[in-house]
């Protein structure tokens, strides 16, 4: 059976010039979320940040997975929250 996965970015704002960005997935097979990482994005954003970004998400996904799922979106980006929480300030 083949494992197909959408990716889901959810953003949250931390101040007029910083936002944090959660890396989700589904699982269409099973309807269940995971965040998988968290970047920290401030303004101005320059299209080789943003490459680099995108290509370290994919390679992430490639070789580590995730590996805690849950039922809804927002169960999965609290899980993963706390590990952003030093970014918060």
């Amino acid at each position: 059976m083949t494992d197909y996965h959408r990716q889901i970015l959810v953003f949250e704002q931390v101040s007029s010039s910083k936002a944090i960005r959660y890396v989700c997935y589904e699982n269409l097979g099973t309807g269940k979320f995971a965040a998988s990482s968290g970047e920290v994005l401030t303004v101005p954003q320059d299209d080789e940040t943003l490459a680099f970004h995108a290509r370290q998400q994919a390679e992430h996904f490639i070789t580590e997975g995730v590996s805690r799922w849950f039922d809804s979106l927002p169960e999965a980006v609290a899980d993963f929250a706390f590990v952003m929480d030093s970014e918060r300030s």
